[in-house]
């Protein structure tokens, strides 16, 4: 009975799955002091969201899109996720992401609010960091609207037996030509993340 018991034990890290992301809450505050601050992601330059980039929005005649002021306890204006996966189960997970015996990084809830409606205006990319072991395929690594990712906001499948490490970027697309209530307009968004499969 002992002996059975010691190896369980020394299974059950086999069969659990983690998934740590670093941060959950996003703001974009358009009032926050500070000089213009740009920030390359895929290549791309972005601003951050702050008083400065506010009134360079307005100065212009086009949409811009801008990463959040802070992410509480996250750096870089990102998110960063640690995934670990089984070596057995998985599927289930949706048409494209978690499919076979693969599991699905979703974003599963989304609450608080933007000066806009976040549903046409929050972006999301993915980079695949670092992978220790295992595989991991990569849904959205252009900025897509997060509401229009598909399956459910299905992030990257992970492979089984997978630790590795994923940065989340989120930008809102603000217009001069929005109506806002009150300028400067300030939002928090609070995510959350599922990694499904079983």
């Amino acid at each position: 009975m002992g002996r059975a018991l010691a190896l369980l034990l020394l299974l059950l890290p086999a069969w659990g799955q983690t998934l740590n992301c670093d941060a959950t809450e996003l703001t974009y505050d358009f009032s926050a002091p500070g000089p213009l601050t740009s920030v390359t992601v895929g290549g791309q330059p972005y601003y951050v969201a702050n008083l400065a980039s506010y009134l360079l929005l307005l100065e212009g005649t086009a949409p811009m899109r801008f990463l959040p002021t802070g992410v509480a306890g996250g750096t870089g204006y990102r998110v960063a996720c640690t995934v670990t996966t089984p070596n057995r189960g998985g599927g289930r997970g949706g048409t494209l992401c978690g499919v076979g015996t693969t599991r699905c990084l979703r974003v599963t809830s989304v609450t608080g609010s933007l000066p806009v409606d976040w549903t046409g205006r929050l972006y999301v990319l993915v980079q695949v960091f670092q992978v220790v072991s295992g595989n991991v395929t990569n849904h959205v690594p252009t900025p897509t609207l997060l509401s229009g990712v598909p399956d459910n906001r299905g992030l990257a499948s992970i492979g089984r037996n997978t630790t590795a490490t994923l940065r989340l970027y989120y930008w809102v697309e603000l217009s001069p030509a929005d109506p806002f209530p009150a300028l400067p307009a300030t939002g928090t968004l609070t995510l959350t993340y599922q990694i499904q499969g079983d």
